[in-house]
């Protein structure tokens, strides 16, 4: 997650989506014709946040909060991706030396889904602020699964996120409260100075920035096996032997 993206750029991407999330296509009233003539139109946002909530199988507790379900069509997917990337990670581990993985942090191994929906999913950055001081999200649990097995099985596990170089202490504090393993390296978008491995410096986009990062892994010796993120900006320039991409009808970071 990044502050840079702003609630429009939010909608705009739900909408494209909302038309296959939870409930199927969004029907349009009228004849074929007038169904045809609108066919390009967006998304009506009051149904795109009803599918979004549909499919997180949310619900709100006796304090107001919203949250997920554990039997949501989002964990059922998480479920069955992150189980087939385990497969493959489990399958290198013979062939592949000084086996890594990567992880995306908001929406990858943290889930963001009740904060957004408390905020009508609009992006505040001094409530994300606040919320990342307070350790508000939860983790994504096949994640957190995956991440420990790995650990445990000699795989160096790697975080790189677009959260900036000023969120890395309490992000890797609630991470680690969380439950995940202590990473191989951490890695959080420069604001003050780049890295020499970052040509594009302060001004890299998501895909320099995160594709750069894991050259630079890999130059350390370490093989990326799997690079799991919910953005395809954060799978996008290679770097790894298998992309995997994470459920998130939320919002689109190019």
């Amino acid at each position: 997650m990044s502050g840079k993206w702003s609630s429009l750029v939010k909608l705009a991407a739900a909408a494209a989506i909302g038309a296959t999330v939870a409930s199927g296509a969004t029907a349009l009233a009228g004849s074929d014709d007038a169904t045809a003539a609108r066919s390009k139109e967006p998304a009506n946002i009051g149904q795109v946040k009803l599918d979004v909530k549909a499919y997180y199988g949310d619900y709100v507790d006796a304090a107001g909060k919203h949250h997920y379900s554990d039997t949501s069509r989002f964990v059922k997917d998480t479920n069955r991706i992150v189980s087939d990337a385990k497969r493959y990670l489990q399958q290198s581990l013979g062939r592949v030396k000084n086996p890594a993985i990567v992880l995306d942090v908001d929406d990858t191994s943290e889930v963001t889904y009740g904060w957004e929906a408390d905020n009508d999913f609009g992006f505040d950055p001094v409530k994300q602020q606040q919320a990342i001081d307070n350790g508000t999200f939860v983790a994504n649990k096949p994640v957190l699964e995956l991440a420990n097995w790995a650990a445990q099985h000699g795989v160096q596990v790697y975080f790189l996120t677009g959260r900036n170089e000023f969120q890395g202490p309490q992000s890797l504090k609630n991470l680690a409260n969380e439950g995940f393993p202590a990473p191989a390296g951490a890695f959080f978008k420069p604001k003050t100075t780049a890295p020499d491995y970052l040509p594009c410096g302060l001004t890299c986009t998501t895909v320099q920035y995160k594709s750069g990062t894991r050259a630079h892994i890999e130059a350390t010796g370490a093989k990326i096996v799997l690079n799991l993120g919910d953005q395809f900006s954060d799978l996008e320039g290679g770097h790894a032997l298998r992309p995997v991409k994470l459920p998130n009808p939320m919002y689109y970071l190019p």
